[in-house]
């Protein structure tokens, strides 16, 4: 029997109820799911990342504002896209927002369609964005199979530098330093050096 994928789903977080029921019906007229937030809090604390989504949040708010949360979502490795609406044309912040990693910046009024299709490449972007992050997490989980010898030798190959110059940093011999790579590439399952690199590159965040 097929499963069926779960609904896109968009988290709006905004003080104002009517805000917030404005833009889930809006949402929903579109067959994607809504869930609301009255605050940033209350979506940090039951917040569990999926596959397709993304968060549409209001820039003023009171004890968290917009780019606060986002900076905190962040720091806890939370990867969906977001989108801010503000009812102020505040340049200074819409730059603030996207540096900082924003999806988008929507001034209100709004005209639906546009935001609609802002909210579907934002999905879009999730999907990518929540595979790399479970490929990124499970590499880490390979890496963490390794000594911190061999860890600190994969950092310096990963640098570019040879196993003579690596056994000199280490005060170990370059046949050490070989036989410490065979086992890294034994735990990791890869055949070469240039996919030892990657794994390590992969593994860090962008």
């Amino acid at each position: 029997m097929e499963t069926r994928p779960a609904p896109a789903l968009v988290h709006i977080v905004d003080d104002q109820p009517a805000m917030r029921k404005m833009v889930a019906e809006l949402v929903e007229s579109v067959s994607l799911h809504p869930r609301t937030y009255a605050s940033a809090r209350e979506f940090l604390d039951g917040y569990r990342p999926r596959e397709r989504e993304c968060v549409v949040s209001d820039v003023r708010m009171p004890e968290v504002g917009g780019l606060e949360f986002l900076r905190l979502m962040r720091a806890r490795g939370f990867v969906a896209p977001v989108i801010f609406i503000t009812g102020y044309a505040e340049v200074g912040t819409a730059v603030e927002a996207m540096k900082a990693g924003a999806s988008d910046y929507i001034e209100k009024p709004f005209v639906h369609q546009s935001f609609l299709d802002k909210v579907q490449r934002a999905l879009a972007e999730s999907e990518l964005l929540y595979i790399r992050e479970i490929q990124r997490r499970a590499t880490e989980a390979r890496l963490a199979l390794l000594t911190p010898t061999e860890t600190k030798i994969l950092r310096l190959v990963a640098e570019g530098k040879s196993s003579r110059e690596i056994g000199g940093l280490l005060k170990i011999s370059s046949r050490t330093v070989d036989n410490h790579r065979g086992r890294m590439m034994e735990k990791l399952h890869v055949n070469s050096v240039v996919e030892l690199v990657l794994i390590w590159a992969g593994a860090r965040p962008p």
